[in-house]
């Protein structure tokens, strides 16, 4: 059995401005295509990159994630601090995922 350092695990409820910027950005893509919505997000805002499978599939979601002024600079900041922290990335990704994909960051 995997063993995991509190470091390792992602708590939201450390980063409320992050959760602010993450609810304003689901509730300013709500009116997007659900096709790979979290892997575009994640991509671009991990990245500044998106697979073109993925654009092609959501090019509104697309265009508005690249071009839109939305305040992402807490959620970007998490993927910039722990980025060699892999199972840190891994658990902050799979929260951001479970808010687009069932809608609760609670």
């Amino acid at each position: 059995m995997l063993k995991h350092n509190s470091e390792d695990i992602f708590r939201a409820d450390t980063f409320p401005e992050m959760m602010n910027e993450l609810n304003t950005l689901k509730q300013k893509t709500a009116h997007t295509p659900v096709y790979f919505k979290p892997d575009i997000i994640i991509s671009y805002l991990k990245n500044r990159s998106i697979n073109n499978e993925w654009i092609k599939a959501n090019p509104e979601l697309t265009k508005f994630i690249t071009s839109d002024p939305c305040a992402t600079k807490h959620i970007e900041s998490i993927f910039q601090s722990y980025r060699s922290n892999l199972p840190y990335m891994h658990s902050y990704e799979t929260y951001i995922r479970s808010v687009f994909l069932r809608g609760s960051q609670n």
